[in-house]
């Protein structure tokens, strides 16, 4: 019996294993450059460096030439602007709703 619940342990250990690494290889990404993030943001890439100079999205620039991006961290970026704008609107739904 003893073997047969360790066997269970090890399964769902290799299981969750899996199930980390599969997870962890999505953030494993190269970097992009600049126009690659533009198009995989579909912005403009003069509105891209507009962002990077007020410092509202993450980059990097580990040579002081060139400034890359990493995949994970604009879909981070994506999502904290979906939720901020969300909140935002539902701010200015509730002030309209308010009566005078």
């Amino acid at each position: 019996m003893k073997n047969q619940s360790s066997k269970k342990k090890e399964s769902l250990i290799l299981e969750r294993l899996d199930a980390i690494e599969s997870h962890l290889k999505k953030f494993k990404s190269k970097p992009l450059n600049a126009v690659q993030a533009a198009e995989y943001l579909s912005i403009s890439l003069q509105h891209l460096y507009r962002l990077t100079s007020q410092r509202k999205i993450p980059f990097h620039k580990p040579s002081n030439r060139y400034i890359y991006f990493f995949e994970h961290e604009l879909n981070e970026w994506i999502c904290s602007n979906e939720k901020l704008k969300m909140k935002n609107e539902k701010l200015e739904d509730e002030e309209e709703e308010e009566p005078p």
